[in-house]
């Protein structure tokens, strides 16, 4: 299991065509076989890797809340929810996003209003659900910078023995 931020980093860009290859393959799997597979690699990989240590999501990403989540936001952050909106976030369509990078709610790696957070970090960086295949390209934006999703999507291709396949295509 890779946990080295900066070699996930480089190994992302070094696997980009093999990654576009890979996508493509998934398309031969229904997703009642691939969905169970991966939420499976999810699981044995995800309780591997600290989260609090990396917190890479949260300096990368512009996280999303619901209206309904930001009173529960505002008041770990002391403040009131329209000081809330209007310090911290920005609306769009149907969520506000946090406007900087890292989140403002990050201090030292660990969220400040963790207990509360938004579903969206909550869920992160959302493997598990129907339609993995459908989602690869989503899923494909946080390879290289969650160690979680760059794990799975590697031991999936291991388990869905891609790497034979792509080695065999590539050399034709």
């Amino acid at each position: 299991m890779l946990l080295d931020l900066s070699r996930i980093k480089a190994i992302a860009k070094e696997k980009e065509r093999e990654n576009n290859a890979f996508a493509k393959f998934l398309r031969q799997f229904p997703s009642s076989t691939l969905d169970p597979l991966v939420a499976l690699l999810n699981d044995e990989i995800e309780p591997n890797i600290d989260c609090k240590t990396c917190a890479n999501c949260c300096k990368n990403f512009y996280a999303a809340a619901f209206e309904h989540e930001l009173p529960a936001l505002a008041q770990a952050s002391g403040v009131s929810v329209e000081n809330f909106k209007e310090t911290f976030v920005k609306p769009y369509k149907e969520a506000y996003y946090f406007n900087t990078k890292p989140c403002p709610m990050l201090r030292e790696n660990l969220c400040s209003a963790y207990e509360v957070r938004p579903l969206c970090c909550q869920t992160f960086p959302n493997l598990k659900g129907e339609h993995f295949k459908y989602r690869f390209q989503s899923v494909m934006e946080k390879y290289a910078i969650c160690p979680i999703a760059f794990n799975v999507v590697e031991a999936l291709k291991v388990r869905l023995s891609f790497q034979e396949k792509f080695a065999h295509s590539s050399v034709n």
